[in-house]
């Protein structure tokens, strides 16, 4: 019961916490900062796969030399996320456990 009160309180809060204020969808679309550090996909990527390599052989650090607009920005958080991606996993796999539904 306690579970079905919960659960209640939050989808009412969820419920009356959306859309509580007026939002001007077309002034965020237009006012786009061609200047402003875009995030590079291909290069995010790259860096979440390369990041565990680069303490074995070094390599991934060559792509540091690549000269691509916003390319070593993006490969840095790529590094950045491969560093927490497995500790957040193994966090998430070894308390799964703890939050078991059967009844």
């Amino acid at each position: 019961m306690k579970k079905i009160g919960v659960l209640s309180l939050l989808s009412f809060i969820g419920l009356a916490a959306f859309a509580a204020f007026p939002v001007e969808s077309q002034m965020l679309l237009t006012e786009a900062d061609p200047d402003k550090f875009k995030l590079d996909t291909v290069a995010f990527m790259i860096g979440i796969l390369t990041f565990w390599m680069m303490f074995l052989f070094g390599l991934p650090l060559l792509l540091l030399f690549i000269n691509k607009k916003n390319f070593r920005g993006s490969l840095a958080w790529g590094w950045l996320a491969g560093l927490l991606l497995p500790f957040l996993i193994g966090i998430i796999i070894f308390t799964a456990e703890d939050f078991s539904f059967a009844y």
